[in-house]
């Protein structure tokens, strides 16, 4: 019964959701951002519109985009090493070539409002939390899966003037939940994209790897969105030897809601942007008992996060100041749940100097804390876990982003610091060095 749970979440959403629909038709637009992000771009990637290093590919690439497909071939490294703290020293460097393809079928079959989004990847390296730190939240964001694999193939689907969105294939959660445009500049897991935190408490929350799933998403208004995911929250698929490729259905759902408001962004508004988000989840996989070590199956959570310019500064429309980012996941059963909280917290900056208009700054820090029920069963030697228990850790990041042929290409030189790898006293703080390169080809 419980192997059902998945397609039926997934059928019951598909027919409910034009009922709600036709009750939102009358509301209609798209928010100002949509079109100042390539449909291409994943959310490790600049916001704003990017040239290609190779120009037009031979003429290739313009006769792609004239059809309707619009390519976009992206390379990222992260090298990084810590010279102190930790269990070693060492470096490693993971890299990553990734291949998007955005089908637009209206200009292709003159269906509107109407696309396909496939993505492909090829990772490979290793990873320094896990070879030399041991930290939790991951110092290199590009790391996971290092095989090549299909990430997504999915058709979307707007109506009514773009204040609805309709999407089923298989993409993952953090693909549309818990994104911020802020967290995308930084090099560590722990901002990178999406918060981290959630990865520990809700096995079935899907990142960088496509799983079958369905979305809804309505917009009431200009400035607000409401929407909902159900996915295939089975963990077995994402293993490197299904290459991205098992289609099963098995389940467990998991299922994620998230409503946003957006502060000004609209003509006529200020240039103070603010984008304000909450959100929640229901994960139907089992977990452990970290007190029984009993299985219990279900759980879920809770997350906000927002971004918010604070000042502007250029000409109108130049995309450049200075804002404030954060978040909050908050996992309330300590019992089977690794990471009651997850905090996050920054400041990003971009075009400080009038040469430098795509330049990016960002200062953050993010903290994990533990369960105490966790902490007390590895002390007692009932689970996996260090002798001493995670409590906490804590992880700053300092990085500058030199953006080179109106995004072609970067270098982002970075600084590290973390604070109690691992959540124990019994490694040292580790200090990382590093810096994270990206061709757009």
């Amino acid at each position: 019964m419980r192997g059902r749970l998945f397609p039926f979440a997934l059928i019951l959403l598909l027919i409910c959701a034009p009922v709600g629909f036709a009750q939102q038709q009358t509301s209609s637009g798209a928010n100002s951002t949509d079109n100042l992000t390539d449909p291409t771009a994943r959310v490790f990637q600049l916001v704003l519109p990017s040239e290609h290093l190779f120009g037009e590919w031979l003429g290739l690439r313009r006769q792609l985009e004239e059809f309707g497909i619009r390519p976009r071939l992206m390379f990222i490294t992260d090298f990084a090493g810590n010279p102190s703290g930790g269990r070693a020293h060492g470096a490693t460097a993971p890299s990553s070539v990734e291949l998007s393809l955005f089908s637009d079928l209206d200009r292709i079959l003159g269906l509107k409002g109407g696309s396909i989004f496939a993505s492909f990847v090829e990772r490979w390296g290793a990873k320094l939390s896990s070879k030399y730190i041991g930290n939790v939240f991951s110092t290199q964001q590009i790391f996971g899966f290092q095989t090549f694999r299909v990430l997504d193939v999915s058709y979307q689907q707007r109506l009514f003037e773009d204040s609805v969105e309709l999407r089923l294939g298989r993409f993952a959660a953090f693909d549309d939940f818990m994104v911020s445009a802020y967290s995308c500049g930084f090099m560590s897991n722990a901002f990178c994209g999406n918060p981290f935190g959630i990865l520990l408490d809700a096995p079935g929350m899907s990142a960088y790897y496509g799983t079958w799933a369905a979305l809804a998403k309505v917009k009431p208004t200009q400035r607000s969105y409401i929407m909902t995911g159900v996915y295939n929250g089975d963990t077995t698929i994402r293993a490197n030897k299904y290459h991205g490729v098992n289609l099963s259905l098995n389940g467990p759902a998991f299922v994620i809601s998230e409503v946003g408001y957006q502060i000004n962004g609209l003509p006529g508004d200020s240039e103070l942007l603010g984008n304000y988000k909450l959100g929640g989840w229901y994960d139907d996989n089992l977990l452990t008992d970290f007190e029984s070590g009993g299985s219990k199956r279900g759980s879920w959570g809770l997350y906000g996060l927002f971004d918010q310019v604070l000042v502007p500064f250029g000409s109108a429309g130049s995309n450049r100041g200075v804002g404030a980012f954060g978040s909050v996941t908050v996992a309330p059963n300590s019992r089977i749940q690794q990471l009651p909280v997850f905090l996050t917290a920054g400041i990003s900056a971009r075009g400080l100097f009038d040469a430098r208009p795509r330049d990016g700054l960002g200062l953050a820090v993010a903290s994990g804390y533990f369960s105490e029920e966790l902490q007390r069963a590895q002390q007692n030697g009932q689970f996996s876990g260090p002798p001493e228990g995670q409590d906490n850790e804590t992880i700053m990041e300092l990085t500058y982003r030199f953006d080179f042929r109106e995004g072609a290409f970067f270098i982002q030189p970075d600084l590290q610091y973390i604070i109690q790898p691992g959540g124990t006293s019994h490694l040292g703080n580790a200090l990382v060095l590093g810096a994270q390169f990206g061709i757009n080809f």
